[in-house]
């Protein structure tokens, strides 16, 4: 192929690349960073609906710090990314660690295990609400079977809401946790484990000198996937208790949706959500720098 051949195909490639980005440009112009900057944009105005906007100098930033409810909020939002990722982490490490193996059992268990999370979170939390039913629920009834004090209902006591709530993050989303993790393992050089068998290395050696510091990059991504989920949690907490009782289970989202829709506070709600996506960078951020950290040691 001659020069002037090449040069035509190139132009050719390169054009066609170009039609195929503008779709893709256009749609994170329109759907992703136009709403981003019209949020930032209307955080700066006090705005209601169907009232006029009026610019107030960034007073909405003032008074979120003023706000003792969403302040709260974003503290019952950090026990709950704590509590929910911690334990799924734990329980997808167990059994990724289980279904580590290659028979048509093991293969079959791994696409059953995904169900949970293939339910919407909103028909999860009714399902939930119905098990934790105060009088009629399915959960419920055994726990008070077996002796367990839990007042009038799980997502009636205050002390208990939060709890249950966790519980049902972690049945929905381990499961994804767990085939991540497992895709890691699979994914594990087999050099290192047959050198250390050889030099006598037992279970627990492999596991905590070869396995994890190998599997760190695949349980980083898995804590920050989950983290950044359950920090935007909302369907689920809104259909089961809707913040109740009290605000024992108001998270960031809940709070946002109060000021915003119920509310129609759309300027002071936009700068509550800018807060709660500045946090959600600074935390992805966190979690890349560490993960490319350890790359650059390696």
């Amino acid at each position: 192929m001659s020069i002037s051949h090449k040069n035509h195909f190139l132009r050719q490639y390169k054009n066609r690349i170009v039609v195929f980005l503008i779709p893709l440009t256009l749609y994170m112009l329109i759907f992703f960073l136009y709403p981003i900057f019209y949020n930032i944009y209307i955080s700066f105005f006090s705005y209601t609906l169907g009232g006029e906007k009026t610019f107030n100098h960034g007073k909405n930033y003032q008074l979120l710090l003023q706000d003792s409810q969403f302040l709260a909020s974003l503290g019952t939002t950090a026990i709950f990314i704590v509590a929910t990722v911690a334990i799924e982490l734990l329980l997808g490490l167990s059994i990724a660690f289980l279904l580590n193996k290659e028979n048509k059992l093991f293969t079959g268990i791994r696409t059953l295990i995904l169900l949970p999370t293939v339910f919407p979170p909103l028909v999860v939390g009714l399902i939930w609400k119905a098990l934790y039913h105060p009088d009629l629920g399915l959960i419920t009834y055994y726990l008070r079977y077996l002796g367990v004090n839990i007042g009038r209902g799980l997502l009636v006591e205050r002390h208990l809401a939060l709890f249950a709530i966790i519980i049902i993050d972690v049945w929905e989303w381990t499961p994804l946790v767990a085939i991540m993790l497992l895709s890691g393992l699979k994914s594990l050089p087999r050099d290192p484990y047959e050198a250390a068998v050889i030099d006598g290395a037992n279970g627990f050696q492999l596991l905590y000198y070869i396995t994890l510091p190998l599997l760190k990059p695949t349980i980083l991504i898995a804590i920050l996937i989950r983290a950044l989920d359950s920090m935007k949690a909302f369907d689920t907490i809104f259909a089961t208790t809707n913040g109740g009782p009290g605000t024992a289970t108001t998270v960031a989202n809940l709070r946002i949706y109060e000021v915003g829709i119920q509310q129609s506070n759309i300027g002071y709600a936009s700068a509550l959500s800018n807060v709660l996506l500045t946090l959600g960078i600074l935390l992805g951020a966190l979690f890349i720098h560490n993960l490319y950290s350890e790359d650059k040691k390696k």
